[in-house]
């Protein structure tokens, strides 16, 4: 039954991050908070200590989104970020060390910064809006500001979840 459970946990949790980055799609305007609150669905199960729920929400999610989400730029953000990152940081935040911690952490920045550069220069993604024209250094300044920003908002948010769904039950054990 335990199973069954996590199973249908896993497929709420899915379901909802799904709808949330198709609804990003939708609304244009509310459309980075709902992709950055369909990441927060892959990391309930981590606040709880189940990674492997985490991992599969975020495939499943990665996968439907790419097919079913219409806005693919949210579901690339997702699947490159949003999504990504709450499995990353619980990886990385497992070593207790932080400065150890914030230079991979930055360092999977800079990677992201990378291959989002590599896409744009290669045309398979747009630079608009304000960000068209400005120059390299300056985006990657303000990249890894907003990034160091997300890192710690995610961070309260991962600890209010543990807080409003309680810690773990002692058989929730992987």
């Amino acid at each position: 039954m335990k199973h069954a459970s996590r199973a249908a946990h896993g497929g709420l949790l899915t379901a909802a991050s799904v709808v949330l980055l198709a609804l990003a799609s939708a609304f244009s305007p509310a459309g980075w908070a709902l992709c950055i609150c369909a990441g927060l669905a892959a990391a309930l199960p981590l606040s709880h200590g189940q990674a492997r729920l985490g991992v599969l929400v975020y495939v499943a999610t990665s996968v439907l989104a790419a097919v079913i989400v219409p806005g693919k730029r949210y579901a690339l953000a997702y699947i490159l970020l949003f999504g990504l990152y709450p499995l990353v940081k619980y990886g990385i935040e497992r070593m207790r060390k932080r400065p150890l911690e914030w230079a991979l952490k930055l360092g999977y920045a800079c990677a992201l910064g990378a291959a989002v550069w590599l896409l744009l220069t290669r045309g398979l993604l747009a630079a608009g809006g304000w960000a068209a024209g400005k120059p390299p250094a300056v985006l990657a300044a303000l990249a890894l500001a907003a990034f160091g920003i997300y890192d710690i908002f995610l961070s309260r948010c991962i600890a209010l979840l543990g807080v409003l769904f309680g810690k773990r039950p002692p058989d929730a054990r992987e």
